[in-house]
């Protein structure tokens, strides 16, 4: 699944038209005053509105209320339950301790799985506690409810109590179901109560972005962001220039056919403006894609799957246009970083001074970015597997990066319009509070599973004790909202994926997400699309000044 969107082939990459207005002008080495010798977008116009406005939104903290019996609580053994496939009754002490008389081993395939049927008394949210082990720490296994995806679990070596938090159950019979995920997990009993309140601090954020110069606009994005988060869900999508791009794409056209609007973010990718990709040559019309989108009143976010400087290409016999892939370049970064390979860390301030260029651009529109550079860093955090380049030295050269990049773009580049994402995938690979404001994450998910994803979301909301905005920055399958909402995994933001997570076969595609389901995300109260954005450039600059003056506190 990791390489869900390998980046299908030469031929789609070299097909994008060249971007007008954008020049990538002589890279620049630093100076000792942090001079520039490229036109001074430090001191860009920013048009601020005659009037500020919040919109009609509810800004009110969004609490689901519940009617089930604090004191309910049901505890059923793997065993009494019915067993079907392989699933079989084992009690040996090889994973430890156990309850009743058993355990439930053979859990190896999705037939082989545990159900039983509880009665629940009232609607609500219920937890299910699950007592599990596994040969091998970290396996996950599924939990079901009336035979759809609830949520996921991981399991240790020996029996150890995992939580689906807050699943949203109505009154009346429910078949609860466990099933294995990643591989062949143990079960020994389950146990479902009532949940506790969902803590709402957890979405209570500063207004303050890490760059204090940062632009006007890009002030107003970020506090409508920070106002709407726990509240709201933003939908979005990435757009294939393979298809035309931007509001062009099939993407895009597809889901304005079937679900009568558009995403409220636009996902854009700086991949075929690296330079040793125009030197084999792409180009590409992400910019002026940008510009168009901002001009409907959406918001953008870019991420780059940078294509590592020339030297460094087309290793292990793998072709030049693999080059954001670990296994594709020769580049060391953790020599790059601690100073041996002085030639490299030039090349790579090369590569980020000519994406700066484009990023200037797009400031000189007065267009913020949802910017997510060096995703996915650390690989998937069960495996320590990075699969891209700049993860490829191990953390400490990935934050050093991070760093570098943050420091050259913000204050060499006088960059005011960036809202940092990171997504680095793993909390030990944090760069730290001052280089970020947005944490993200990127999940693809099984076909048809909708859950929130909860364990993902808690995870991540880890990497620092600071309150910070979490977000589903890539995904294939679009979690249920009801879910998201119920259980307190309540992400910023989705993005999902081009390709076959959007569009398959020409049409807007079920692989993953089912038509039922972007309809009902699509058209759900608490899901934002671009028809209900309220005007975010007008968005106030002290939202709570505002809301004191104009009495709505």
């Amino acid at each position: 699944m990791r390489f869900k969107r390998i980046i299908s082939g030469a031929a789609a990459l070299i097909m994008c038209i060249s971007v007008a207005g954008c020049s990538n002008s002589d890279n620049q080495s630093s100076s000792s005053d942090g001079s520039s010798s490229s036109q001074d977008y430090s001191q860009v116009k920013v048009n601020n509105p005659e009037v500020e406005s919040i919109g009609d939104l509810d800004y009110s903290d969004y609490i689901i209320e519940t009617n089930a019996d604090p004191d309910f609580e049901v505890v059923t053994e793997a065993e009494d339950a019915v067993l079907s496939g392989n699933a079989n009754v084992f009690d040996v002490k090889a994973y430890g301790e156990f309850s009743g008389s058993g355990f439930v081993g053979g859990l190896t395939d999705e037939n082989s799985k545990i159900e039983f049927e509880i009665e629940i008394p009232g609607d609500g949210s219920y937890d299910i506690k699950v007592v599990s082990a596994s040969d091998f720490s970290g396996i996950t296994g599924k939990v079901l409810v009336d035979g759809s995806v609830a949520s996921t679990f991981s399991t240790e070596t020996e029996f150890s109590e995992n939580i689906a938090e807050k699943v949203s159950l109505t009154a009346g019979k429910h078949t609860i179901g466990i099933i294995k995920d990643s591989g062949a997990i143990i079960v020994d009993k389950i146990t479902i109560s009532a949940s506790e309140p969902i803590d709402m601090s957890i979405y209570d954020v500063s207004y303050e972005l890490s760059n204090p110069n940062a632009n006007d606009t890009t002030q107003r994005l970020y506090n409508f962001l920070v106002d709407i988060y726990g509240k709201y869900i933003l939908t979005g999508n990435y757009a294939d220039e393979t298809t035309g791009g931007g509001i062009d794409s099939i993407e895009f056209k597809e889901i304005y056919k079937n679900l009568n609007d558009y995403p409220a973010i636009m996902g854009l990718d700086f991949m075929n403006l690296s330079p040793s990709g125009i030197a084999h040559g792409t180009s590409s019309d992400a910019v002026l894609k940008a510009i168009e989108w901002d001009e409907k009143g959406g918001i953008v976010t870019f991420c780059w799957h940078w294509f590592a400087p020339e030297k460094y290409l087309e290793a292990n016999d793998k072709p030049w246009w693999r080059g954001y892939s670990a296994d594709a370049v020769s580049l060391d970064l953790e020599a790059i970083m601690n100073g041996e390979d002085e030639e490299g860390y030039e090349l790579l301030l090369s590569d980020i001074d000519a994406i700066a260029e484009y990023l200037k651009e797009l400031q000189s529109y007065d267009i913020p970015i949802l910017w997510r550079p060096l995703h996915e860093a650390g690989g998937d955090p069960k495996w320590n597997n990075p699969w891209f380049w700049w993860g490829s030295g191990g953390s400490d050269s990935y934050v050093k990066l991070w760093q570098l990049m943050y420091d050259r773009l913000t204050n060499y580049h006088n960059l005011n319009n960036l809202i940092w994402v990171w997504n680095g995938q793993n909390v030990n690979w944090y760069p730290g509070d001052e280089y970020v404001d947005i944490i993200g994450y990127d999940y693809y998910a099984e076909e048809h599973d909708y859950s929130s994803q909860k364990s993902t979301f808690d995870y991540i909301r880890s990497s620092t004790d600071t309150t910070k905005i979490i977000t589903l920055s890539e995904n294939g399958v679009i979690p249920d909202p009801d879910a998201c909402f119920s259980d307190g995994t309540r992400w910023s933001w989705f993005c999902t994926w081009t390709g076959e997570f959007t569009v398959k076969d020409y049409q807007l595609s079920g692989q993953y997400t089912e038509l039922d389901m972007w309809k009902k995300v699509y058209t759900h109260e608490r899901v934002l699309t671009l028809s209900e954005l309220p005007d975010w450039k007008a968005y106030p600059l002290d939202p709570e000044k505002f809301r004191e003056e104009n009495g709505l506190n």
